[in-house]
């Protein structure tokens, strides 16, 4: 249920990629798998996409705001219609239901994870992180109604999600608060900063329904790349790329 997928210095690469294991490796147990082209899916003009917050919005800065503001704008200025929370019940329940992303994946990975970080901390104890344990132990003092719990939540955001499909052809949205933080590394004795690498709150959604993204750096917060994801229904991985190739193709970078 993890965030996964490759990085790439374009879509071409991120495409090539993707379908090339998938060809030879299929999905996970029970699941179809990425399916698409052999190359770059043909660039797709969105006629309407939604514009999701998520739980993340409120911890983004002036600046990225002012940047995603710019990518709608010219969205808008391209002839996409542009829907918000606040202009369909469906897509303010679909909000609602990811409203508490970050804790549901938290959650079930963790949960699903402690087994086997278990045998690695009683194998070498001195070979996990400080963090690392202190999730192992969070995990170990949930309980099975607990993550019953988070997949029951999983549940319902993937039928909300599935409410929404013929509203838009896509979700849009921001791919993290901002820039990349700065990090000099954890000091022995203080407390252990929560997200060192960044807050990972806007791929949360993704993770918990299932659904196909693609990021485009198309902000730029004082030099530094903010990315914009385009998210699909589960299986349209194809359709989203060839979204973000016209995002790429169609859009200027907005700076701020």
């Amino acid at each position: 249920m993890s965030t996964h997928g490759p990085h790439a210095g374009c879509l071409e690469d991120m495409w090539q990629v993707a379908i090339e294991m998938a060809k030879r490796c299929g999905g996970d147990r029970g699941a179809l798998g990425l399916m698409g082209p052999d190359t770059l899916p043909a660039a797709v003009t969105p006629n309407r996409l939604i514009v999701l917050q998520t739980e993340g919005w409120a911890d983004v800065d002036a600046a990225t705001k002012a940047g995603f503001a710019q990518v709608l704008s010219q969205l808008k200025a391209a002839g996409v219609t542009l829907i918000h929370r606040a202009d369909h019940p469906l897509v303010e329940a679909l909000e609602k239901a990811i409203a508490n992303g970050r804790a549901v994946c938290n959650g079930i990975t963790s949960w699903e994870n402690r087994w086997y970080q278990r045998g690695m901390l009683d194998a070498a104890p001195d070979g996990l992180s400080e963090r690392a344990k202190a999730t192992l132990l969070r995990a170990e003092a949930m309980t099975v109604d607990q993550y019953r719990a988070n997949l029951l939540a999983r549940q319902a955001a993937q039928l909300a999600h599935a409410a929404v499909a013929s509203l838009a052809d896509a979700a849009i949205t921001l791919s993290c608060p901002g820039p990349a933080p700065l990090w000099s590394g954890d000091v022995p004795g203080q407390p252990l900063a929560p997200r060192p690498t960044g807050d990972f709150v806007f791929n949360a959604p993704s993770s918990m329904l299932f659904a196909p993204v693609v990021t485009v750096p198309l902000i730029s917060v004082g030099g530094m790349p903010v990315g914009v994801q385009v998210m699909g229904q589960q299986h349209e991985d194809a359709r989203m790329t060839g979204i973000a190739r016209w995002m790429r193709d169609s859009l200027k970078r907005a700076a701020s």
